[in-house]
């Protein structure tokens, strides 16, 4: 049990949802002051997961795979691509060897895109952890790491 009587378990997924509601609400609020009429729209969020999902394969691949990646049927992730495309963010490409098939790929822009993503949220951590000492610092990106390496990847 913590401090406060729950058991650890629980004030950790509390504390994740605190975490992805607090990051989403922000993201929303920027978009909409951006003049975004979609930013109350759950597709921004299938949409940024598809750019970073593609960042972290760092070559072409299939829209399936990134379908896989991003937990989206087939379909959604056609769809989202014709967007990301239409945007400049992502590019197509033939498939060596099989020109059925196609393959994706961040463009410039859209690496520029995601580094601009991860950048806002590295500087979001950073403030966080004013309060916290080097030690500190250290030791919760330590444990954080240890804890995200054993998260269940298909959870039941």
């Amino acid at each position: 049990m913590t401090a406060n009587g729950r058991r650890p378990d629980e004030v950790i997924a509390t504390a994740l949802v605190r975490i992805r509601r607090d990051h989403q609400a922000r993201h929303l609020q920027r978009r909409a002051a951006q003049g975004d009429p979609a930013a109350a729209s759950a597709a921004n969020a299938a949409r940024y997961r598809y750019l970073d999902a593609l960042d972290g394969f760092r070559t072409a691949v299939s829209i399936s795979e990134v379908a896989d990646a991003i937990g989206v049927d087939r379909p959604r992730a056609s769809r989202l691509t014709t967007e990301l495309i239409s945007e400049g963010y992502i590019e197509r490409q033939p498939a060596p060897g099989d020109s059925r098939y196609v393959l994706v790929r961040l463009t410039a822009s859209g690496r520029e895109f995601v580094a601009g993503i991860n950048e806002r949220r590295r500087e979001s951590v950073a403030q966080a952890l004013t309060g916290f000492t080097a030690e500190e610092s250290r030791t919760l990106a330590e444990l954080l790491t240890r804890f995200v390496d054993v998260w269940p990847r298909n959870p039941q």
